[in-house]
């Protein structure tokens, strides 16, 4: 096998100018695909990883009814039960976030907005994702206080600034009109434009208070020790509590639309793949046909001289495995550090763009995975796509005429 590859080796570099080509080729189609690649999941895993931060967690707790008919009537009461289940399963679960959300009516003296009002834990809360560290102006509450965090986004919809006073106004629990009025504690900066448009954050305790729904919860969060592991954890927990009256649902589950937007344009992007790598297997196949014509006469040299037609033909089919791995490796190595870069230091967009991708849920950056799934599967594209096109020379030799190969 060592001579054989040996052989190969030497053949490929016999033509200088026409391997480098072919193995540029595959370089630029692999440096490309990468890039394309990285880009599209490090926008869904941005996008997946706010929307879980910010909004649903990775596992959610919730009564029976809420998913179809989120109201306070339809929050659950966080039992010995519940806590008991939890404790069962603590080595697996980070922590836990207590909330009660539910939509009010919010009014400054200038405007009326429908808002989402996120009753927190500020302290859980932060764990999860840091949302004290995104306070533009004032301070974020803390677990006693009565005044409220508003969203940026929904402030300048409100006009209103750190000292305003809120009226908010919605239903309670079992029927109880909630109204309250509320100063502003501070501005917070969400990365996820349709929450920045609209979330309002209290303590717990005084949303417990307002909607009349002591120690009630809408959900209860539950963040896995290994984000992996959360389809498990999420049947275990659910295979232990009664489904009469609780629902443990995942991620996955609370954002299905979404993940089946997303699964919809990674195909698209794997279409738009598909054509540049067939583009670069007719190249490849080129090149291995360009080959063979011009050592026929070499071919029915060595066979002549001894050379079994398995041997040769092994020995094109290294050639050309060697050189597809070749510009697919050094594609990866060449992509590292741009992906590396970016996914510390993501884009930017600005101007309509941004605009638009704010329009439709998404931060307007660019971010790149560097998911090691990324440069693997491209390696492995390649090799599939060289094992195909290697077969050709195979066959080619099997079927070679000695006798008019050498006359030619």
């Amino acid at each position: 096998m060592k001579l054989f590859i040996k052989l190969a080796w030497r053949s490929i570099w016999r033509n200088r100018r026409r391997s480098l080509i072919t193995i540029s080729s595959v370089l630029f189609a692999v440096l490309l695909a990468i890039f394309f690649y990285s880009m599209e999941k490090g926008s869904y895993e941005r996008t997946i990883d706010n929307m879980v931060r910010f909004s649903t967690g990775y596992i959610q707790i919730q009564d029976v009814l809420f998913e179809d008919e989120p109201s306070m009537d339809h929050s659950m009461l966080v039992d010995d039960h519940i806590n008991e289940i939890l404790e069962t399963f603590h080595e697996k679960i980070d922590f836990t976030v207590p909330r009660i959300t539910h939509f009010v009516l919010a009014a400054s003296d200038r405007n009326t907005r429908g808002a989402l009002l996120m009753g927190i834990d500020p302290a859980a809360e932060a764990r999860m994702n840091d949302i004290s560290d995104r306070i533009t102006s004032g301070s974020f509450v803390t677990i006693n206080d009565r005044d409220v965090v508003v969203a940026e986004g929904l402030a300048e919809i409100l006009r209103v600034s750190v000292g305003d006073t809120l009226v908010l106004l919605s239903q309670g629990y079992q029927g109880v009109s909630a109204a309250g009025l509320y100063h502003i504690r501070g501005i917070v900066n969400l990365h996820i434009p349709e929450m920045n448009n609209s979330a309002i954050y209290m303590a717990l305790p005084e949303a417990q208070w307002f909607f009349a729904a002591e120690d009630r919860l809408t959900s209860l969060v539950i963040m896995p020790k290994n984000p992996k592991h959360t389809s498990q954890l999420a049947a275990d927990i659910g295979s232990m509590t009664d489904p009469e009256w609780y629902r443990v649902l995942t991620y996955e589950d609370m954002l299905e639309d979404l993940l089946a937007l997303m699964q919809f344009d990674i195909a698209g992007t794997m279409v738009l793949l598909a054509i540049l790598y067939i583009v670069i297997g007719f190249g490849l196949f080129g090149t291995m046909l360009t080959m063979l014509l011009e050592r026929k006469k070499e071919f029915a040299m060595m066979m002549a001289l001894g050379m079994k037609r398995w041997q040769l033909a092994i020995t094109c089919f290294f050639e050309a495995i060697i050189i597809s791995l070749a510009g697919a490796f050094a594609g990866i190595l060449m992509a590292i550090p741009f992906v590396v870069y970016f996914y510390h230091y993501p884009v930017k967009l600005g101007g309509n763009i941004a605009d638009a991708m704010a329009g439709y849920g998404f931060e307007p950056i660019l971010p790149l995975s560097a998911d090691p799934w990324v440069f693997v599967s491209q390696a492995l594209v390649i090799l599939i796509m060289s094992i195909l096109v290697g077969m050709y020379p195979v066959y080619s030799v099997f079927r070679l005429d000695m006798v008019k190969a050498r006359q030619q």
